[in-house]
């Protein structure tokens, strides 16, 4: 594969599963050797054999999977291993080891690390617990606040966030480049491309399949290219009708103390056999409903599932009513 990515540029790779993405970003951070090929950074030939010797020349990664330590707050992952010390009685005996965490210092290149990617939460929050959301802006402000950044890719970086949160996102990618980091960006979603990329590289099976200005292409020719059929369409679906059924559940001022996602007096019905979209932002409480519901969150109010009431304090109870959730946390709460 040939590639490249221009300084204060967001160029867009894709390809289908199984296609090379993430195994040539995993070249590009020292997780996997090339078995041939060179790889250049700034007009220079690098070699790089390790993901510290990749943060050292500048290169970092917003991972699919996360890379938090739930247990610790904001500002510890953020400054995680490039903690801000200050020498104390015993330091100043004993070496350099034993000096103590600046924690102010470090809470406000957090704070405004945080504020680079619209994120109002407090820095002193715990990981352990935030919502999905959340967690992956933690990851991109934890790239941000590192120094001598030049290249960063985001692989897949809006699969678990909403269209707003993935608006929100593709509008801190355009700012980090506007200041002259080039970013490579990972995605299936092809209306995001179009948003957020200047060139578009599309892989299949391995191997190069084009290269595309942004502007000079469309959604259908990119999903041509990454399928290799011609007359792959975009299906116009028609809406649903809504069921004229009885209330299956049935909410009435319900009140959730979830972190980043308060619930405050909801009331709402939904109808046997009906699929109810709930929108808003991040923060919003649209998450917090859901937990609230299963007892994960401290919660008030009444929810009834055809008409018995649910104890939202007991989520075993909660379950054994028929009640189920797919949490947006797969691996965490799910």
């Amino acid at each position: 594969i040939n590639f490249s990515v221009a300084k204060g540029e967001v160029h867009t790779l894709l390809g289908e599963n199984g296609a090379g993405k993430s195994t040539l970003m995993n070249i590009l951070i020292g997780l996997y050797q090339p078995t041939e090929g060179k790889i250049f950074l700034n007009g220079q030939e690098v070699r790089i054999e390790s993901p510290s010797q990749a943060v050292k020349l500048g290169i970092g990664m917003v991972h699919q999977e996360f890379m938090l330590l739930p247990g610790f707050t904001i500002t510890e992952n953020i400054k995680l291993n490039r903690e801000i010390c200050r020498p104390n009685p015993v330091s100043r005996v004993l070496g350099k080891n034993l000096e103590s965490l600046d924690m102010k210092a470090m809470q406000t290149d957090a704070r405004t690390a945080l504020d680079h990617v619209g994120m109002s939460i407090d820095e002193n929050t715990l990981v352990q617990g935030l919502p999905v959301g959340y967690m992956q802006f933690v990851e991109i402000a934890r790239e941000i606040d590192k120094t001598g950044v030049k290249l960063l890719v985001f692989d897949e970086p809006t699969a678990v966030l909403t269209e707003s949160e993935a608006a929100q996102l593709i509008s801190v990618m355009k700012k980090i480049a506007e200041s002259g980091i080039a970013i490579i960006f990972i995605t299936h979603r092809l209306d995001e491309v179009m948003a957020a990329s200047n060139n578009i590289t599309i892989l299949r099976d391995g191997k190069l399949v084009a290269t595309r200005e942004t502007k000079n292409t469309s959604i259908r020719e990119i999903a041509e290219l990454m399928v290799g059929r011609k007359g792959e369409s975009m299906a116009e679906v028609e809406p649903r009708p809504v069921p004229q059924g009885k209330v299956a559940m049935s909410i009435r001022d319900l009140y959730v103390n979830m972190p980043g996602e308060r619930v405050n007096g909801l009331s709402l019905d939904v109808i046997e056999g009906e699929i109810l979209g709930i929108g808003g932002l991040a923060g919003q409480g649209k998450l917090g409903i859901s937990n609230g519901i299963m007892g994960l969150y401290e919660a008030e109010g009444e929810v009834t599932l055809f008409g018995e009431q649910l104890n939202l304090m007991d989520t075993r109870e909660v379950l054994k009513a028929g009640v189920a959730m797919v949490s947006e946390d797969r691996k965490g709460v799910g």
